[in-house]
């Protein structure tokens, strides 16, 4: 076979234009036809859509998985009341079925938080010292303390519990608004050489509490032990308060600090409520009750008397300022 001279060669012929139809219009190269813009916008908007609709559906399944666990957590049986320094701070609950504390004693713990019972007598410091607060000639001097045997995770933490001593004590509403008193947080390392704080504001385990202040009420109680300058605020009300404050934790917080502050700085008696409705005073023994007669139950002081009268809870000496609470 010959290459090349008796083949036949068969031109490829040139592919064939296809007419333009008149009128159409072709999207330029790189941009999306209007059509295309339309599909996507669709489908994004859907996409949208079913995001938010997966996330709102959560959230009300959180709704109700809480709720269930609310209602659970109320049927649980409401705390026992409160007694000597041999209360077991593991044994807590979170609170009774009908919501309030009308089932318990008269000076009874409410339920709650775990709370130390076996003491140490041995405190750390805590907090950080500070400049004076207020103007008065009678200053004192204080340290914060919390007992070895205290846990942290119990209460909120060292600083917590000192920032709340501070703040208080810092409140023109408090001790401090009245003209004659200032206080301060001192580091007691840095005071002249023989010199102590005024006041050691210590939280204790219910067993120092008992040993310090007694136990002559039967109830969970806080004090002033004036011999070693010691105000004693029991952790178990630190943590779970008293009924006459009705789950009001912070108010009660400020009340007990400002209460045994009170006698430490020379308030030394008790205070009944002297009309019914108005705010109890500051050392009126508001942890046990509101009600002269109630509180005549538990401590026969003659000062209560048997009247009826019933205040409100009240956790400042001066809670309209100084001058107008007067």
């Amino acid at each position: 076979m010959n290459s090349g001279s008796n083949m036949e060669r068969h031109p490829i012929p040139p592919a064939r234009k296809t007419p333009a139809v008149k009128g159409a219009q072709q999207a330029p190269r790189g941009q999306f036809s209007f059509r295309s813009v339309v599909l996507i916008t669709a489908a994004f908007v859907l996409v949208t859509l079913l995001v938010m609709y997966s996330v709102l559906r959560g959230l009300a399944t959180t709704d109700s998985a809480q709720g269930a666990e609310g209602a659970g957590q109320s049927q649980s049986q409401p705390g026992q009341s409160a007694h000597t320094s041999g209360t077991d701070g593991s044994a807590c609950t979170d609170g009774n079925e009908s919501g309030d504390y009308d089932d318990l004693k008269l000076g009874a713990l409410p339920p709650g938080g775990k709370y130390a019972k076996k003491g140490s007598g041995k405190f750390r410091t805590v907090g950080k010292p500070g400049k004076k607060v207020g103007k008065g000639k009678k200053k004192f001097t204080y340290v914060v303390e919390v007992e070895t045997t205290v846990r942290a995770a119990d209460y909120g933490g060292d600083d917590a519990f000192a920032a709340m001593v501070d703040a208080t004590l810092a409140n023109p509403k408090s001790w401090v608004g009245a003209p004659q008193y200032s206080f301060q947080h001192v580091d007691e390392k840095k005071l002249p050489k023989g010199a102590v704080p005024d006041m050691r504001i210590q939280l204790t385990s219910t067993e120092t509490t008992a040993a310090d202040c007694g136990d002559s009420y039967g109830i969970e109680t806080s004090c002033n032990y004036s011999g070693e300058r010691r105000v004693v605020l029991n952790e178990a009300r630190w943590v779970r308060g008293a009924i006459p404050f009705d789950g009001d934790l912070g108010a009660y917080r400020q009340y007990v600090i400002n209460h045994e502050v009170g006698h430490a700085i020379g308030h030394k008696a008790h205070k009944p409520c002297t009309k019914d409705g108005k705010l109890a005073p500051i050392m009126m023994q508001q942890t046990i009750s509101l009600n002269n007669a109630e509180i005549y139950k538990i401590n026969p002081d003659e000062a209560f008397g048997k009247d009826s009268n019933t205040c409100k809870a009240n956790p400042w000496p001066f809670p309209f300022g100084y001058k107008k609470s007067k």
